[in-house]
């Protein structure tokens, strides 16, 4: 293996820089070339360097913007030591070898990060001779180390030792590699952000993403497909912030699961006390208190405590020690996910009885909503993706009481509560709800049926069948489309509806407004459908 000789310095991160250029240097005997800031941290602190403008008898010009652009470094990290012809240009032209590159970005990404960072601005962070150095590098890599990163530092030093001086061919392969990952996403990050200064509403005619992996899970949708959790590097915050606190490791499906539990507390805020517990990504059972967030729980497990076992159990603020002893001591009762931004000290040690049980602290999730939200939503189809809007907008487009009846202020924010729940429910859906002195509740969810009758009529058998029988009377309905018929309004209605929001649009609605009015209901359109497949 080729001894490391000669290394070039050059980083924007100054984090660690110095110990591993003194180790170097001290332990290897290292020639370190290097450029200003970096150079003068190094020489100020004892290191020898050779300045990169010395080295190539060539000032930095334009205020830094050309330091390392020169035939004397890209041309010693780029001939090739075993190619006669290359040693023999590198003679002829005076250019010795750079065995090493240790070279950082300038952080283009945390720049824009800031709202107040101009074009100008960003466009000054825009890397050129890193860039170009450390691809040169990793093409070479069987002759050239490159360092992309501050946490290869203790890698790098121990291997040298390790190997009397030298690298292996493996590990410079990776991080030839790496440098690649490390460009795609800093061009990525570069393209979308001038694609955000163009003045055109579209979606751009190339999309570029690129993610890094956050976990393998226990296994895919099914135990014989792999699967793994990979985070969005354009993305600042996501479910890689969520900390586990107990329980196995997170499977593929607990993944989906954790990221609709997380969207529907989004959606229901953090003003109330809110419980949501789902199974298979659909509400099973949400509750609103206005006092107790124990209230919340048992309202929501009282919708489907059937259907609860297996499920994700989410709350919108500390949970507490009563709640957790709820949890624990319901028989017959297994929760995957329990979520919440935080645990009293005494619930965290009553939940760690539940040895498999996963315990999550998503910490200050609900306060990032507007900043989560700008992301665009993928979903992988056969050959590519589809690409869309996040559906974060208002529930309520156009508030309007197309029936005879009117509704009350309480009536109202029910059926905002119900169509809220609709919409996370799976397509068809609908969602019967009741109020209490503090609050309300589901329940009634059906989901995920092909016609819009029948999951009003699986809605009223689920309530029926869980108790709820006395309690459709003067409940309220959401359903996340029009009614293409007068049948699901009718079997809401004979299940004890007293009112009904959808967002209308029906050719027909005229027939559904006239049946509302026979049958002496409520009925609101709210001029937003909200289908969730």
């Amino acid at each position: 293996m080729k001894k490391i000789e000669r290394i070039l310095v050059s980083v924007f991160d100054k984090s660690g820089v110095l110990e591993f250029s003194k180790t170097l240097q001290k332990e290897f005997n290292v020639e370190i070339l290097s450029t200003g800031g970096t150079g003068n941290l190094l020489s100020n602190n004892g290191v020898t360097i050779t300045k990169i403008s010395e080295y190539t008898e060539s000032p930095e010009m334009f205020n830094g913007r050309v330091k390392t652009l020169h035939p004397k470094i890209e041309g010693g990290i780029l001939y090739r030591r075993d190619k006669e012809a290359d040693v023999s240009d590198a003679e002829k032209y005076n250019i010795p070898p750079i065995d090493m590159v240790v070279c950082n970005l300038y952080q283009f990404k945390e720049a824009i990060s800031d709202p107040n960072t101009s074009l100008s601005q960003a466009l000054e962070m825009i890397d050129i001779g890193g860039p170009t150095m450390i691809r040169a590098a990793a093409k070479n890599f069987p002759d050239v180390v490159v360092v992309p990163d501050s946490k290869y530092y203790s890698e790098i030093i121990n291997e040298l030792r390790e190997h009397n001086g030298s690298i292996s061919e493996s590990t410079r392969l990776k991080l030839a590699q790496e440098v690649f990952l490390i460009m795609a996403d800093y061009n990525a990050a570069i393209a979308n952000y001038l694609q955000t200064q163009i003045n055109d509403k579209n979606f751009p005619a190339k999309l570029i993403k690129s993610f890094k992996k956050v976990s393998d899970t226990r296994y895919g949708e099914n135990w014989d497909q792999m699967a793994a959790f990979y985070k969005d590097l354009s993305s600042k915050y996501g479910l890689q912030d969520i900390e586990q606190l107990n329980g196995k490791q997170i499977s593929f499906n607990n993944y989906l699961d954790i990221d609709s539990c997380m969207q529907i507390l989004l959606d229901l805020g953090k003003e109330n006390y809110v419980t949501a517990i789902l199974k298979h990504t659909s509400p099973n059972g949400i509750a609103i208190d206005k006092k107790n967030q124990l209230k919340s729980v048992e309202k929501a497990f009282s919708t489907d405590p059937l259907s609860a076992f297996g499920g994700i159990w989410g709350v919108n603020k500390e949970l507490t020690e009563e709640v957790a002893d709820f949890i624990v001591n319901q028989e017959n009762i297994f929760i995957e996910v329990i979520m919440a931004p935080s645990f009293e000290k005494k619930a965290l040690n009553i939940l760690k009885k539940k040895e498999n049980m996963r315990v999550l602290a998503y910490g200050d999730f609900l306060d990032k909503r507007e900043e989560l939200y700008r992301n665009l939503e993928l979903r992988s189809v056969l050959g590519g993706i589809l690409v869309q809007e996040y559906d974060h907008k208002p529930v309520i487009k156009d508030w309007n009481v197309v029936s005879n009846r009117n509704v009350s202020q309480e009536e109202k924010e029910a059926l905002i509560f119900s169509y809220k729940v609709s919409k996370w429910a799976k397509s068809n859906s609908a969602a019967f709800v009741q109020t209490y002195d503090t609050g309300m509740y589901t329940i009634g969810i059906g989901a995920g049926q092909q016609s819009r009758v029948h999951v009003v009529k699986l809605a009223v058998s689920k309530a029926i069948e869980f108790g709820h029988k006395e309690t459709l009377k003067d409940s309220v309905m959401g359903t996340d489309s029009f009614f293409p018929f007068p049948d699901g309004l009718e079997a809401a209605v004979s299940a004890g509806a007293k009112a009904i929001i959808n967002p209308g649009g029906s050719i027909r609605d005229d027939i559904v407004i006239e049946k509302a009015n026979e049958l002496d209901i409520s009925l609101v359109f709210c001029g937003k459908r909200v289908f969730r497949h």
